[in-house]
C-alpha cells in the first residue's frame, strides 16, 4: 500500500509541476482560451492543495466529499463556459473529462455499491487527462499561429446585414 501511495504522490507532484509550467506557458504564448483553461486547471489544483494542507491529505472514497463535489462542479462550469465561446475543439474535451469527474461524484452519492477504486479512477484521473489535453491544445495553438498567424480566439456573434429590398 505504501508503494501505491508513493507512486500516487510522485505522479501528483509531477502533474503539479506540469500545471505550473503550462499555466506560465499559456500566459506567455497562449491566447484567451488557453489562458482561461490553464487558469481553471491551476485554480483547481491550487485550491485543492490548500484545502488538503488545512484539512489533511484525506481523499474519502467511501462517500463523496462535498468540497470535491463543489470544486469539480465549479471547474465543469468554467470549462463549459470556455468551450461554448472558444474557437477551439480541445475545450470541449476538457469539459467532457471534467463531466466524468462530476458524474463520478453523483454516482458515488447515489450508489453505495460503487467500489472505491472505480470512484478514485473516475474522479481523480480525468484531471491528469485534462493536463495532457491542455498541453496538446497549447501545442496546436502554437503550430496554428506559426502557420497562419493571428486568428480568432473566441466565437463571436454572427452579424447579419438586413435583407436588401427587391427592386
Amino acid at each position: 500500500m505504501e508503494t501505491i501511495n508513493l507512486v500516487t504522490s510522485v505522479l501528483h507532484q509531477a502533474f503539479v509541476v506540469a500545471v505550473w509550467c503550462m499555466a506560465g506557458l499559456a500566459l506567455w504564448r497562449g491566447a484567451g482560451p488557453e489562458k482561461a483553461s490553464a487558469l481553471t486547471l491551476f485554480l483547481l489544483l491550487f485550491i485543492d492543495d490548500v484545502y488538503h494542507l488545512v484539512f489533511g491529505p484525506y481523499y474519502p472514497l467511501q462517500t463523496a466529499d462535498p468540497w470535491h463535489v463543489f470544486l469539480d462542479t465549479a471547474a465543469l462550469v468554467s470549462f463549459v463556459a470556455i468551450a461554448l465561446r472558444a474557437n477551439r475543439f480541445y475545450p470541449l474535451v476538457l469539459a467532457a473529462a471534467q463531466l466524468v469527474s462530476v458524474i463520478a461524484h453523483m454516482v458515488r452519492i447515489g450508489l453505495a455499491e460503487m467500489t472505491s477504486l472505480s470512484y478514485y479512477l473516475l474522479y481523480v484521473m480525468p484531471f491528469y487527462f485534462e493536463v495532457l489535453i491542455l498541453a496538446g491544445g497549447l501545442w496546436r495553438h502554437h503550430q496554428r499561429s506559426r502557420r497562419i498567424g493571428p486568428y480568432r480566439e473566441w466565437r463571436g456573434t454572427v452579424t447579419r446585414s438586413p435583407p436588401r429590398p427587391v427592386t
